[in-house]
């Protein structure tokens, strides 16, 4: 009985060793990835946003999946649960190179730190995208998709400067040291310099609708008749609304602006109360990442710098563009599925 068993033994270890001699896989190219020729054609990508708790990265996630769907890639979506939390942003990063995928698409919250991450996922041969924040400076990636912050800056301030010739105003920026939310602000005060509008406070709401509605009450408290809101993005320009409400101040006596072009932003403009959102086109961010990700991994060339540009929503077309963002955002529950 032994001998026989010894017999079937051999012979299933022989079987084996035939189908693995003869790629005995499952089809998809085995583990080296779809980059390695072997016949594999879809790819694993990673998307590491900032967060996915605002409606702007959902806006940018819904065009991740699209994207996804239009390149055949296998995306993973993921996010810390605030802007603020780096260090869980990293971890997603160092989760997705552990599982060794085919390439990464980040959005860094803070370059300093990201950096030596998304170094690591280059030198283990993980190609890394950057949208919407680029790492200035970093030769390691392979393209950055996203606005040029300074110029839509410098659109807000040229608005800006259609509605008003002189005034007082606010500036918001977002998590101190964030390249996107200051480049934006040093627009608008560059596209202010020498005009009649005078920067009478300049402060950090963290991104965040709550502070940014805090930070405006103690800006209202020192200066009660400002007259010009600048916030770096939408959630912090509607805190300040919400602020503005509540110390009773005239909305016609103030001019608000947020950035990003939220759905929440759009109704907030047509129910009267925001200006304007210097829009970027997160949705298109998103798609493009991963459009690109799955060229460079077919081995074409891409551009080291895509500038997906802004829209001024306004009453005028608030309507129309809020049509859009209804077509493009992503599944309301993507953040539960981290």
């Amino acid at each position: 009985m032994r001998s026989t068993r010894h017999a079937l033994a051999a012979v299933v270890a022989t079987a084996a060793l035939l189908l693995a001699a003869c790629g005995g896989d499952d089809g998809n190219g085995g583990p080296g990835g779809a980059g390695d020729g072997d016949g594999q054609d879809t790819y694993d990508i990673a998307v590491v946003l900032k967060t996915l708790s605002s409606p702007f990265w959902l806006q940018v996630a819904g065009g991740v999946q699209d994207g996804a769907a239009a390149a055949g890639a296998n995306v993973t979506l993921a996010g810390a649960t605030a802007e603020t939390q780096v260090q869980e942003q990293i971890d997603k990063v160092r989760a997705a190179i552990t599982q060794q995928v085919d390439a990464l698409v980040v959005a860094p919250t803070q370059a300093d730190q990201l950096e030596p991450i998304l170094q690591q996922a280059v030198d283990e041969g993980i190609p890394v995208l950057l949208v919407d924040t680029d790492i200035e400076g970093w030769d390691g990636k392979e393209t950055f998709v996203g606005t040029d912050n300074y110029a839509a800056g410098v659109t807000a301030g040229e608005f800006i400067l259609e509605q008003a010739d002189s005034g007082t105003i606010a500036l918001i920026r977002g998590v101190p040291g964030n390249p996107s939310t200051d480049s934006r602000v040093d627009g608008v005060i560059d596209t202010l310099e020498g005009s009649g509008i005078e920067v009478v406070a300049d402060l950090s709401a963290n991104s965040d609708r709550a502070e940014g509605r805090a930070v405006m009450a103690d800006i209202l408290q020192s200066n009660p008749d400002v007259s010009i809101v600048f916030a770096a993005n939408d959630d912090m320009a509607l805190g300040a609304l919400e602020a503005v409400k509540a110390a009773g101040v005239d909305l016609e006596d103030i001019l608000v602006i947020g950035v990003d072009g939220t759905s929440d932003a759009v109704d907030s403009i047509l129910a009267g109360e925001l200006d304007a959102s210097i829009a970027q086109n997160s949705y298109q961010m998103g798609r493009t990442s991963v459009e690109l990700a799955v060229e460079l991994l077919d081995g074409k060339t891409i551009d080291a710098r895509v500038d997906t540009g802004v829209t001024v929503v306004t009453p005028e077309n608030a309507e129309e563009y809020g049509a859009s963002l209804e077509e493009q955002a992503a599944d309301e529950d993507v953040a539960e599925e981290q």
